[in-house]
């Protein structure tokens, strides 16, 4: 799978998670917080942390960073608010054009877009597991 589908997938993967919340948010399954609210529990996190690095300029790794971390502070501030039984505020957080919405939004939309610098392959095997790694 090449690097772009890879990132959709990433992005498929953050935008499921509309779906546990609100099964969480009537009383099915459980989230964990620091699963949740931390950019670097998710493949995309490793990602960034890793390949990104070298396959986008400073400054689009820079507001991919920014943008993957507010993702999960919304996602993060979710968990906290049913967990603490806000249940309105998890649910206004979770309606359309809401919190979640914006960020996964503007996280999708900016990964969709910026422009990837070819990978420097020195170790042949290595290619293949950097983009197995983007998922989340």
């Amino acid at each position: 799978m090449g690097i772009q589908q890879e990132i959709e997938y990433a992005i498929r993967s953050h935008g499921a998670w509309k779906a546990q919340f609100r099964s969480f948010l009537n009383g099915h399954g459980k989230m964990d917080i620091a699963t949740v609210g931390t950019v670097h529990a998710c493949r995309l996190g490793d990602w960034l942390n890793n390949e990104a690095r070298r396959m986008l300029s400073p400054e689009d790794h820079a507001e991919a960073c920014r943008l993957h971390a507010r993702f999960h502070d919304v996602a993060g501030e979710i968990v906290r608010d049913i967990k603490a039984r806000r249940f309105a505020a998890a649910r206004a957080a979770l309606g359309p054009g809401a919190a979640f919405d914006q960020a996964s939004q503007e996280l999708a939309a900016f990964l969709r877009k910026m422009p990837l610098r070819p990978r420097r392959r020195n170790n042949p095997g290595q290619g293949a597991a950097a983009a197995a790694s983007v998922s989340a």
